[in-house]
């Protein structure tokens, strides 16, 4: 790649913190693009809440009934967002103050499944184009059934304060108002879909301070910037992707909810998590960035009591995390190279298990190990916006996880790509993209792992069988029967279950996630800058 190309994506990548906030204003006033996608950020709202909903049997082929019922719940999002409704906040005086929600950078976004679709009897040049429903588990490729099936519609409610998203989801106890009749405006969620909808779930997530998952690594790096034309160009829809105007500016979300086996994760050591990340749990770099003695050193400097060696660290750890933040850079050269052309992180590669979390969720351009431009592996980036959770579950035990979600505007291209032919393939990277490279072959040989068509290119090779430690023919025989098996073959299965490295480490079935469900929605534009309209476009 060369210099300028790599300016390139950086520049499409990027976007300065001011042009950001320009842009953020400038969308806020065009009220096109529903909020919660890419502004306000996940950073400034710490708190998401989940809602999702099915129509009622009774609203079912009831255009009418289901039309009213959205253009309530939207005019409830639309006097929210002008701050026409307040809710009342006891300040430290102890007196009640009327106070918007955008104090508490409030947000609502609403989705629409294939059965709203359905159920109505939506006509085809109405529907967004790529909407279809999410697959069970098999379609997908995970391990376990799902609990949580697709539904009809979904809410995202993300604010700095937990109780705003709880109140604007249901709110029992209101001012003494003129009855419902008198006064049609919904008070929440819960009654502005009263007689049409019903929910099927809520789901509450939170974000940690330190920017780590619950396993302790930093999730989510290499995520476009909110905002840059990337971003741009990954999430809203275009009139060439919909065919019809009403569509355009919208956006194909994935929900899911995963469960992190927490005591299973503690069982591993730190260096078993970060092979099974990819990442370095003191740093958050990929592995092989640096020597383990200059990771270690540079993680232990990063959170030293001393401020002048905090800040030398902080100046070298800042350009390599940056680097590797950025989707679109090549996964193991990042700085390029040195003046004899030896990439500068070549270790990466060989330190970074293929199997590991990072590689199958994004592997950049494996081609950089194979040098060969035939088998490079195309970018399918979205963008991620998850959130931590924990809750209790049915057996009083604590259950805790990401409540995923993620936007792009072609579910089939982008998310379903990435999870079923890199996350979940079994044999990624090898048959589907690439064959081993000769490291990865020599570290296999070390560990006495060859395929069939080695082993038998030195089946009457008396000496080469002997240096191998196969010239017992029982020894033979078996390392030809290993080599038969599939699994012995690829590397990984399941993401972070993965059952070896290279084909070399069998650890089992380790599942240190589990994908729950959940659901595919598209997120339409606001019509005529009127958030009470969301969903007409459907209809009219």
């Amino acid at each position: 790649m060369s210099s300028n190309t790599s300016e390139n994506k950086n520049l499409n990548c990027s976007i300065e913190k001011d042009d950001r906030d320009r842009k953020e204003k400038q969308l806020i006033k065009e009220k096109r693009k529903q909020a919660g996608i890419g502004f306000p950020s996940a950073g400034i709202q710490k708190h998401l809440l989940i809602v999702r909903l099915d129509i009622a049997s009774a609203a079912e082929n009831d255009k009418e009934t289901v039309k009213k019922g959205l253009t309530k719940l939207c005019d409830l999002f639309a006097r929210l967002d002008k701050g026409k409704k307040k809710i009342e906040i006891l300040n430290e005086e102890g007196n009640l103050e009327l106070t918007s929600l955008s104090k508490y950078h409030f947000s609502a976004t609403i989705g629409f499944g294939i059965g709203f679709f359905n159920h109505l009897s939506i006509p085809e040049d109405k529907r967004p184009k790529r909407l279809k429903e999410m697959p069970d588990h098999t379609g997908l490729g995970d391990i376990a059934p799902y609990s949580l099936s697709q539904t009809d519609l979904i809410i995202q409610l993300g604010s700095t304060n937990d109780f705003i998203n709880r109140w604007v989801l249901e709110n029992a106890v209101q001012p003494v108002v003129t009855s419902e009749e008198n006064n049609p405006e919904a008070t929440d969620i819960v009654s502005a879909i009263r007689g049409w909808a019903i929910i099927v779930d809520v789901n509450a997530g939170f974000q940690r301070v330190d920017g780590r998952n619950l396993q302790g690594f930093n999730d989510g790096v290499s995520n476009p910037r909110r905002l840059s034309q990337l971003f741009d160009d990954i999430v809203w829809t275009t009139q060439e992707d919909e065919g019809n105007p009403d569509l355009v500016d919208g956006t194909y979300m994935v929900f899911q909810k995963i469960v992190h086996d927490l005591d299973q994760w503690r069982s591993l050591s730190v260096k078993e998590q970060e092979e099974w990340v990819g990442r370095s749990k003191g740093t958050g770099l990929l592995l092989g960035t640096l020597s383990e003695e200059e990771d270690n050193k540079l993680g232990e400097d990063l959170r030293s009591p001393d401020a002048e060696t905090r800040k030398a660290a902080l100046k070298k750890w800042k350009p390599l995390f940056q680097a590797q933040e950025n989707p679109e850079t090549r996964f193991f050269d990042h700085e390029n190279s040195d003046l004899n052309g030896k990439p500068k992180f070549g270790e990466i590669p060989l330190k970074c298990p293929a199997w590991s979390h990072v590689r199958k969720a994004n592997p950049r351009e494996e081609d950089n190990i194979t040098n060969s431009n035939d088998l490079k592996i195309e970018a399918h980036l979205i963008f991620r916006r998850g959130y931590p959770f924990m809750e209790s579950d049915m057996d009083n035990k604590t259950r805790s996880g990401l409540l995923f979600v993620c936007f792009q505007r072609d579910i089939t291209d982008k998310f379903e790509f990435i999870k079923k032919n890199w996350f979940n393939n079994p044999d990624f990277p090898v048959p589907f993209f690439r064959p081993f490279s000769e490291a990865e072959k020599d570290f296999r040989h070390q560990h006495g792992r060859f395929s069939v068509a080695e082993l038998e290119a030195i089946a009457d090779n008396v000496e080469a069988r002997k240096i191998l430690g196969l010239s017992c023919p029982h020894a033979f025989a078996a390392a030809l029967k290993e080599a038969e098996d599939k699994l012995t073959q690829c590397t990984g299965l399941e993401g972070l279950g993965g059952p070896s490295e290279h084909g070399v480490i069998t650890t089992g079935q380790f599942l240190a996630t589990v994908t729950l469900g959940g659901g595919y929605y598209f997120v339409p534009p606001i019509p005529n800058k009127n958030i009470a309209n969301i969903g007409q476009q459907f209809f009219d």
